[in-house]
């Protein structure tokens, strides 16, 4: 439940001063005007006091002409002095805003002294120190909703975001890319037959062989229960690569319990990316290819791998993979 508390109503109390400068329209937006009144302030009172003493006095003014032209000259300098020693002495508030600014905006950690006492020394040293680990904590968290929790891989979220990314590096490059569909057979019958645990073992063991049969650069997203999607940066050997991932996860049986054993097939539907598809044309075509792998695969048996290419050809050319 919200706060019905305004926010900063504990320390509203010590900035009467501040909040009375603040009411002047000239002064509301300006935090360097505001110090440029107070400098004026505490410059020109004393000549305001010494020619009023003067007036009350009634002073030869003719006589103190030539001393007062030289105090309203120094007083003068000494405001413009000041004004600018003010505004140097802003800067260090300055970057601290523009460092919140640009990490907001841009994730961009600043480069922010730390190594002054004073308390503008000090709001540095606190605003380096809190985007700091504010990012790490930031890191940390996007580490964990990135992941499947199960497999450790990318899950669908990252997954697709990846893809995204992908995308757009092949319509600047004009480089394509592919992506394969990994489905796992029978994993229903899989559940059923020997409880979820075993399932999960099953989904565990696919994703470690997909990470282990891709190449650096690639990736590998758990896609849904028992799907799983591999992006392939400009691979110029994709049939060599798709069938070795197939043929290691048909020559390494799962073991489901402790000395019970299970051989897994997959289903893969590969597609390459055509430029101007977008996203939903090139898992259009990655489905379809599945699609057609799985029908192979119910005539057939064992692991089954299309490519869309030649599925939209009408020629889809089923591979020789061990069961």
């Amino acid at each position: 439940m919200p706060s019905k508390i305004p926010p900063g109503s504990s320390v509203i109390g010590r900035m009467e001063i501040y909040r009375r400068l603040v009411a002047i329209p000239a002064l509301k937006d300006s935090y360097a005007r505001k110090f440029a009144v107070a400098a004026f302030v505490s410059a020109q009172t004393p000549l305001a006091v010494f020619i009023v003493y003067l007036l009350v006095a009634r002073a030869d003014l003719a006589e103190m002409y030539p001393l007062l032209a030289a105090l309203v000259l120094a007083s003068v300098a000494g405001f413009l002095g000041t004004l600018w020693l003010l505004r140097e002495i802003l800067v260090p508030i300055d970057l601290t805003a523009e460092a919140l600014r640009g990490y907001l905006e841009s994730r961009k950690l600043p480069d922010l002294p730390v190594t002054f006492a004073d308390q503008a020394g000090r709001l540095m040293e606190g605003t380096q120190y809190t985007l700091t680990q504010l990012n790490e904590t930031i890191n940390r968290l996007e580490r964990v909703s990135d992941s499947d929790d199960l497999t450790g891989i990318y899950n669908r979220r990252a997954g697709e975001k990846r893809l995204t990314e992908e995308i757009a590096r092949a319509e600047r490059d004009l480089e394509s890319f592919q992506v394969a569909f990994v489905d796992l057979n029978g994993f229903k019958a899989i559940n059923a037959q020997h409880g979820h645990s075993a399932g999960d073992a099953c989904i565990s063991h696919v994703a470690a062989l997909l990470q282990l049969n891709t190449r650096r650069g690639d990736w590998v997203a758990r896609w849904g229960a028992d799907e799983f999607i591999v992006g392939m940066h400009r691979n110029r050997a994709l049939k060599q690569v798709t069938e070795r991932i197939v043929a290691a996860i048909g020559a390494s049986p799962c073991e489901i319990t402790p000395g019970q054993e299970l051989m897994l097939t997959v289903c893969v539907g590969v597609a390459e990316y055509r430029f101007g598809a977008g996203k939903a044309g090139l898992l259009a075509d990655a489905d379809r290819a599945m699609f057609e792998a799985k029908h192979l695969a119910k005539d057939r048996g064992g692991s089954q791998i299309c490519y869309f290419h030649e599925v939209a050809t009408g020629s889809p050319k089923p591979q020789a993979v061990a069961a």
